[in-house]
């Protein structure tokens, strides 16, 4: 029996930090109901699928902070009315309050309420704030950001300085760029199963890091 599919958004915006949103997504896209790795034998089965869709304001393709254009596979508009089970949000230099567009604060702050996860990347955090979505919630992001974050965010989150991610209930943050990949691999042994997701970190080769291994917070004096 095939495993159990769930709807999985990723947040796109003009100044998105590419690795933000690919160093998870490099990994999560294993466990895709078309991943390649489907015709091949010898691969464990992963506890569920994803259905993914990459999710703008428009068609065109998302210039990034850096590296090649990303091309969204549906428009927020397209997506009204849907409720997907999982949500990315990454961050970047366009994830900042005075830039970013209100269209995408909406589609956070309808779609965090009923999603089974909300994940973000960075400075994708600031985003889920402005959405009114980390109120109560302990959560992480960039620590070259970290300042101006708290300063100008709820005083009802309590956000967490020395962290490489932080897990509240649903809601999975990440620390900076990089940081999003160690969490994905987390995520995906809490979601696809640890078989699954070891089989996928020793593909990628990646050398995974623990929610405390976090060495940026005293680089940044922010401890």
């Amino acid at each position: 029996m095939s495993p159990p599919v769930l709807s999985f958004a990723v947040v796109l915006y003009p100044g998105v930090t590419y690795l933000d949103a690919h160093g998870p997504m490099e990994m999560l896209s294993f466990a895709s109901v078309d991943a390649y790795i489907k015709s091949r034998t010898g691969w464990p089965t992963p506890n569920v699928e994803f259905d993914l869709d990459y999710v703008a304001e428009s068609m065109e393709p998302v210039t990034p902070s850096g590296g090649a254009r990303i091309m969204p596979s549906k428009t927020f508009a397209e997506v009204e009315g849907k409720q997907f089970d999982i949500i990315l949000v990454p961050g970047g230099p366009g994830s900042r309050p005075n830039v970013i567009s209100p269209v995408v604060h909406e589609f956070v702050r309808k779609q965090a309420p009923q999603a089974k996860y909300v994940l973000s990347v960075c400075t994708g955090s600031w985003i889920l704030a402005d959405a009114g979505v980390l109120d109560g919630k302990r959560a992480t992001s960039n620590k070259a950001a970290f300042r101006d974050l708290v300063a100008s965010t709820s005083k009802a989150i309590e956000w967490v300085p020395k962290a490489r991610w932080v897990v509240d209930g649903k809601i999975w943050t990440a620390s900076g760029v990089t940081a999003g990949a160690d969490m994905g691999y987390a995520f995906m042994v809490e979601i696809t199963g640890d078989e699954f997701a070891t089989r996928v970190k020793n593909t990628v080769e990646l050398h995974a890091s623990g929610p405390e291994d976090d060495e940026y917070a005293e680089v940044w004096g922010l401890v």
